[in-house]
């Protein structure tokens, strides 16, 4: 490669010589040949002879400077820069780019600008725009840097070996990681009492022959997303794959298709909280640059979607690495060495408002230094990371100013309510405000152990449905700590009931509201999936007012629920709606906490 860029860099200095060549041309000349031979030693040496016979040459100057580039001798290329400048200002204009460059390797912003500001030509006016913006980002970021103090997470995380590209699970019980020794291999850890154990390599089934990498623990740490290349039934160099981890044994993986991978190098997957978003790497055709990140969402029917660029907010015509969406799922991290940046590659986040990317942010200083840093992932609760530096694992404190909104989590195990033996569940999250579905999955076939996250600040409808049981339905408000508990259902059989906690009206009305509206579809998905079944709908009160009033109230409740019920397809013959008025409290009338218990909804299967 040296070669082929020092022969094109000398014919371009050939083909600007004329026919009626001096002594010093065809010296220059000479030199040519001897790169174009691959003599790289001995053309510098009669470069070096030519400079000091005619030190008036100027292109000699440029031609070691290159030279020294390439050779990464990089003072050595500024001296004989800066005599080219110094003898002939205007000679060309490149120098003063080149110039600019080596300054902003050297973090000398003030000489950066000035080459950057006095280029005598249009020619390079965006690149000296570009070098000017950089050294005034750079100089901002050095002056107002974040709080940040990264600790080496020890030898039980890192070796002699590079490890890199981090993820935790939701609870930060497990940290998973990539580490290249001959090849590369994951490795886990455990979160005991605050302390990471050493790590350990996964199964073959997953660190096998072929090359993998890249991996992705679902928020749960019972599914990675991760790379493997050169298998047998790939689309392309590299793909994606997909394991399940069921009753504690990893299962064969599964090429994820060609609606996410292609005949390029896909790579680097990061699995969202919602268990449904992929977002991954990718450099095939129709990008912005070099690699671009995309993303994938997986469908009803077990498809995922074609996958569709994250667009010009984050993708440049560089490299953009490492994506990994927090819990929250309202920011994207990401690595990229085009976006204005402190050098190399930096660490960026995207704030996601409304389904859409906003313009890419640097982390700051001395989160991002002329070195290259990737491969970022944060707690739930955003207050720590953990990011590769010099190909080591660190973790650190989460800068407040830059920290994403919390996310906190529900986990536990569903049991059937008789016989408590583990249920492979489905478990729906859906936002209140706009039923929007949050989070889907299921829990383990084998121990029933669920884990979902949750964005802070918002309310949801957490339900929980298994074919033969009445469902689960809970009222989540995200303001709370994370919370673990063991959830029992309920057989489907006549007399059995359940209270519906998401079921909203009026104060003192029956008109429903629309945060009824997640709990009430799945009520009908209840009734379609069981067309025998036949519930009366019950409507309660608290002792709040006169008797008479409660139970007329209570009665057109649950009226205004089978109405609603009834237009959506169900058919009456199967609903019979009853109120009780406060007859049949559930708590104390005494407190709020009690009266708000006593004011429900419930459904009882009568047939």
């Amino acid at each position: 490669m040296k070669k082929i860029f020092l022969i094109f860099i000398f014919s371009c200095f050939f083909s600007a010589l004329s026919f009626a060549q001096s002594k010093a041309e065809k010296r220059f000349e000479k030199a040519v040949q001897l790169l174009r031979t691959n003599q790289i030693d001995k053309a510098q040496e009669e470069l070096l002879s030519l400079k000091d016979k005619y030190p008036d040459f100027l292109s000699t100057y440029l031609a070691l400077s290159e030279i020294y580039i390439v050779q990464n001798n990089i003072e050595q290329a500024k001296q004989e820069l800066l005599i080219v400048w110094q003898k002939d200002k205007t000679f060309d204009c490149k120098l003063y780019i080149d110039l600019a460059n080596i300054y902003l390797l050297e973090e000398k912003y003030d000489s950066v600008t000035f080459f950057a500001s006095t280029i005598p030509c249009k020619r390079y006016s965006e690149q000296a725009l570009k070098l000017k913006e950089t050294a005034d980002f750079r100089t901002f970021q050095k002056e107002n840097p974040v709080d940040f103090s990264p600790k080496n997470m020890g030898n039980a995380i890192n070796t002699q070996y590079d490890e890199y590209l981090p993820c935790l699970t939701a609870d930060a019980s497990q940290l998973l990681f990539t580490r290249r020794d001959k090849g590369e291999d994951f490795f886990i850890s455990q979160n005991k009492n605050n302390q990471w154990t050493k790590a350990e390599k996964l199964p073959s089934l997953l660190n096998s022959d072929f090359n993998e990498g890249a991996g992705s623990l679902s928020p749960d740490g019972r599914f990675i997303f991760f790379t493997r290349c050169g298998a047998e039934n790939g689309l392309g160099s590299c793909d994606i794959y997909v394991s399940e981890k069921v009753g504690g044994q990893w299962q064969e993986p599964k090429n994820l298709g060609a609606n996410v991978n292609s005949n390029a190098w896909d790579s680097q997957p990061c699995i969202a909280s919602d268990g449904r978003t992929l977002f991954f790497v990718s450099n095939r055709n129709g990008g912005f640059g070099k690699s671009d990140i995309y993303y994938s969402y997986l469908k009803d029917n077990g498809q995922w979607t074609k996958a569709k660029n994250c667009g010009s907010s984050i993708n440049t015509i560089g490299n953009e690495m490492s994506p990994f969406v927090h819990q929250s799922n309202t920011v994207l991290y990401f690595a990229s060495d085009e976006h204005l940046g402190m050098g190399g590659f930096d660490l960026f986040y995207s704030n996601i408002e409304n389904g859409k990317f906003q313009q890419a942010k640097n982390l700051g200083y001395p989160i991002n230094t002329s070195k290259d840093e990737n491969s970022l992932t944060l707690s739930a609760s955003g207050d720590f990371a953990i990011y590769a530096c010099d190909l080591d694992l660190y973790c650190f404190t989460m800068p407040e100013e830059i920290r994403p909104l919390a996310a906190s989590y529900i986990k536990g195990q569903i049991l059937d309510k008789e016989s408590k033996k583990p249920l492979n569940a489905r478990l729906q999250i859906k936002n209140l405000k706009n039923t929007k579905l949050a989070h889907e999955s299921l829990s383990d076939k084998t121990t029933g152990e669920f884990l979902i996250c949750l964005t802070q600040g918002e309310e949801y409808a957490f339900s929980i449905s298994c074919e033969g049981y009445l469902f689960y339905s809970e009222n989540i408000s995200t303001d709370r700590e994370n919370q673990e508990k063991q959830i029992l259902l309920t057989p489907i059989k006549t007399g059995e009931s359940i209270v519906l906690k998401n079921i909203f009206f009026e104060t003192n009305s029956h008109a429903l509201l629309p945060t009824s509206y997640a709990e009430l579809q799945t009520l009908i998905e209840l009734l379609q999936n069981n067309p025998s079944l036949k519930l009366l709908i019950e409507g309660h009160t608290d002792n709040v007012g006169k008797a008479e009033h409660n139970q007329t109230l209570s009665q057109q409740r649950a009226e205004a629920i089978v109405s609603y019920l009834e237009e959506k397809g169900i058919d009456s013959s199967r609903l019979k709606a009853k109120g009780y008025g406060f007859s049949r409290p559930i708590a104390d009338n005494d407190s709020e906490q009690g009266r708000a218990l006593n004011r429900r909804t419930e459904i009882k299967i009568i047939e």
